[in-house]
């Protein structure tokens, strides 16, 4: 074998599935002027050598690091001219490494090539990840600005590797880290099962679309579209493919079409044990074949999300507090926080605050640490309801600062926001969060509150089902029913907002929304025995709550709705105060 030291280019296209599925003869058109026009002409400039091109990704080598970075960042900074497909311009990830690689012929292989694949999965659309070794290499050789990511735990390699990672714009994306103890995926590609080389396409599909959706959540890191298609129609040992990538967990499944039905499967399964943790199956008419796949990808990760979550708390409760990550002490404060009572309150402070003090980076304890005093102000844990929503509006807005990107940094803001009565500007944050992820399920939720409050029933019920469509036992679904029951209470559906309000009672029977709700909307109704046996459970967990007090707490939009909302209280016998 030979062996020489190398800077090795891979690169990816994103989304390419999805454009074939588009309009194959375009997408593949585009992909030739990308590299006629754009990709080559960079790589030969800078002395580099494609070493092969793999449907839409590529392996370049170059004798020198600087020369491998000047000709990434020219085809990353080509973003404006390049070839669309429709409405959307071809977007490539880059990943560069410099290392020793294998020499066979024309291919190189090894631990260089390895590491520049990984880093390519790192990397944003527009973007170049780079290794500490490249990072070094190009110290006063060049004006770009990196993000460090810090080292990363590549499980195939015998080392954790420093990342850093470059925008297009020459701004460092805020750190987002991807946390040692962070639940990390492979979604691989779906089996087409059908004998008919057309539904390639949807298979593919599917499983890219996983890709993306599963991307835009904090809470996971998730293999590259690029990588996980390369094991494609290979026979692969679950363990031994998770050990490689350096993952925990492995999403695959297979598509059946006959006639104008398609049946999709999908399982989840954990490389450390190989064991499933949940499977599924989805069947539906082929009629608009986007829509159906946009309806089962949806279905999949409301499954896998919180599937996922709840294996990683099951793991973490089994572990010392000494042995914690930041992540995994974010996970232990979020299932504390989950109880919807004051000892749970009180430990997901004491395990948020410690994850930010083990990273302080990180976005998502401060997110864990918001929440949490907005359900102390709901269930009057702590009285200072003013100074509780601005608190969880200063923590929110921390984790915004640190990550632009986070969709539950920018709920929980909302939320906040919504609490100390700017309807607007909740409103406003709420739709920024479902835009960076579509399927945010506690955004959805937050919004049926906003529409609620506002006296918009059906949207609030629309927006409900929506969320606990995306996460069914989110211990969230307390807050999102409640939003649903107080816009069924405001149009005067009070049988409505009772029934909603005993979904919530089942699960969560302490919980004071529903327990005011349910008082006020029983009072209407004139069923005054009933109204004072709740009005006595309310008391239990909150005594001597005033009608003054649920004013300050409950954001009613108009005053009208807002006194009509304080007159079933008042009817059931609630205090003034």
């Amino acid at each position: 074998m030979k062996r020489r030291l190398a800077a090795v280019m891979a690169a990816d296209i994103v989304g390419f599935s999805r454009m074939m599925a588009s309009d194959e003869a375009v997408t593949l058109s585009a992909l030739r002027r990308l590299r006629s026009d754009h990709f080559q002409p960079a790589v030969t400039a800078h002395g580099g050598r494609v070493v092969k091109l793999m449907g839409d990704g590529a392996l370049v080598e170059f004798n020198s690091v600087v020369e491998a970075f000047a000709a990434a960042r020219d085809i990353q900074t080509t973003a404006s001219r390049r070839p669309h497909v429709g409405d959307t311009p071809i977007a490539l990830r880059i990943g560069i490494n410099l290392g020793d690689v294998i020499v066979s012929g024309r291919d190189i292989y090894g631990d260089g090539v390895n590491v520049a694949a990984r880093l390519e999965a790192l990397a944003e659309p527009d973007g170049i990840c780079i290794s500490g070794a490249v990072h070094d290499s190009l110290t006063g050789k060049t004006d770009a600005r990196f993000e460090d990511l810090g080292p990363q735990e590549l499980k195939n390699i015998d080392r954790h590797v420093p990342v850093f990672r470059w925008r297009a714009d020459g701004v460092p994306a805020v750190h987002r880290s991807t946390g040692l103890g962070k639940p990390s995926i492979v979604v691989l590609a779906f089996d087409n099962m059908s004998g008919d080389a057309d539904q390639e396409f949807f298979s593919d599909g599917i499983s890219e679309d996983l890709i993306t959706a599963l991307s835009h959540f904090s809470e996971l890191f998730v293999i590259a579209r690029n990588t996980a298609f390369s094991f494609k129609g290979q026979a692969v040992s679950v363990g031994a493919l998770c050990a490689e990538l350096g993952v925990r967990y492995l999403l695959e499944g297979s598509v059946r079409k006959a006639g104008n039905k398609v049946r999709v499967t999908a399982q989840l399964i954990d490389g450390e044990t190989e064991t499933h943790i949940w499977a599924g199956r989805f069947d539906r008419d082929l009629t608009d074949i986007f829509a159906v796949q946009d309806e089962i990808t949806q279905a999949i990760v409301g499954a896998v999300l919180p599937e996922t979550m709840t294996a990683e708390t099951r793991r973490v409760q089994a572990k010392r507090d000494t042995d914690l990550s930041a992540w995994e002490m974010d996970l232990r404060a979020r299932h504390h926080a989950g109880r919807i009572d004051r000892e749970g309150w009180v430990a997901a402070r004491e395990y948020a605050d410690r994850a930010v003090a083990l990273d302080p980076t990180v976005s998502g304890p401060l997110v864990t640490r918001a929440m949490a005093e907005l359900d102390a102000m709901l269930h009057q844990w702590r009285p200072d309801a003013k100074e509780a929503i601005a608190e969880a509006v200063a923590l929110a807005k921390r984790a915004i600062a640190l990550d632009p990107g986070d969709a539950q940094a920018r709920s929980a803001l909302g939320k906040a926001v919504l609490f100390g009565r700017g309807f607007n500007e909740g409103l406003s944050h709420l739709q920024e969060a479902v835009r960076l992820n579509p399927n945010l399920a506690n955004a959805h939720g937050v919004l049926a509150a906003y529409h609620g409050v506002s006296n918009e029933y059906d949207l609030a019920r629309a927006c409900c089902n929506k969320a606990m469509a995306l996460s069914p036992r989110d211990p969230g679904r307390a807050f999102w029913l409640g939003g649903q029951g107080i816009g069924a209470y405001l149009s005067g559906d009070y049988e409505g907002c009772i029934s909603c309000n005993d979904r919530v009672l089942r699960d969560f029977p302490g919980y004071a929304s529903a327990l005011r709700q349910k008082t006020a909307a029983l009072a209407m109704l004139d069923r005054m025995d009933e109204a004072q046996a709740m009005l006595a459970r309310l008391s239990e967990k909150m005594p001597g709550q005033t009608v003054s007090e649920v004013r300050h707490i409950v954001p009613i939009r108009y005053p009208d709705d807002h006194e009509h909302w304080l007159d079933g209280l008042r009817r059931a016998g609630m205090p003034e105060g």
